[in-house]
Formats: C-alpha cells, sequence, structure tokens
C-alpha cells in the first residue's frame, strides 16, 4: 500500500517551507527536514536528484523510501501533532539496501525529534 495523497507534499512552497524552517539531522544516504505542520496527519515530501543516478535508479530509490516512510507515518497517531518531513536522498542511497535506507530513516527521525 502506497503513502495517501494526503499525506505527501508536492507543492515547492511546501518544500522550501519545511527546508527553510524545519529541523534537520542527515547521514551518508539521507538528509531529513521536519517541521510541525498543525494537521492531523504527517505528510511527506521525497527529493532525489540526478546526482542519485540514472531515472531507473532514482525510481528505485523513491519507491525504497516511500515505503519506508508509509510505515512510519502509519505508526503515528492522529492527533493535531502532524509533522511535515522532506527526504533528501544523498548519491550512497542508490547503492543502499531497503533495511540500510529504513534503519537510516529511524535514526535520523529519532535524531530529529530529540535534537541530537
Amino acid at each position: 500500500m502506497a503513502l495517501a495523497a494526503d499525506q505527501r507534499i508536492r507543492r515547492s512552497a511546501d518544500f522550501r517551507q519545511v527546508l527553510k524552517t524545519g529541523r534537520r539531522a542527515g547521514d551518508r544516504l539521507l538528509l531529513i527536514a521536519v517541521t510541525p505542520n498543525g494537521r492531523c496527519a504527517t505528510r511527506v515530501g521525497f527529493s532525489v536528484s540526478k546526482r542519485v543516478g540514472t531515472a531507473v535508479v532514482r525510481n528505485k530509490v523513491k519507491r525504497r523510501l516511500r515505503e519506508v516512510f508509509r510505515e512510519i507515518a502509519a505508526r503515528e497517531p492522529a492527533n493535531e501533532n502532524g509533522r511535515d518531513i522532506i527526504v533528501t536522498a544523498r548519491p550512497a542511497a542508490a547503492l543502499a539496501s531497503f533495511e540500510e535506507l529504513q534503519a537510516s530513516a529511524a535514526r535520523l527521525i529519532v535524531k530529529v525529534q530529540h535534537g541530537r
């Protein structure tokens, strides 16, 4: 099951706002920016540039990241504490396994939440 339409960030203005005001954390695979959105649901946006690889590779990375963050969003309770999350894949993400991306995302979400 994919992320629902109301769980995705698509507008470039929303991307800019999160990147400008959100808390960030990164590692060799991903960079994550998070900000409260005042909604009942968490929304996620993905950025996978041409530096990551060819279109086939970028799409594979995006599919994996969508699944990772679908699981993260499904675990969050529906309340007024929704967040907007922007996930930027770094070139090393092209060679990472699903499990590595999953571990990286989980670690970075915790890092952003606790300000470490």
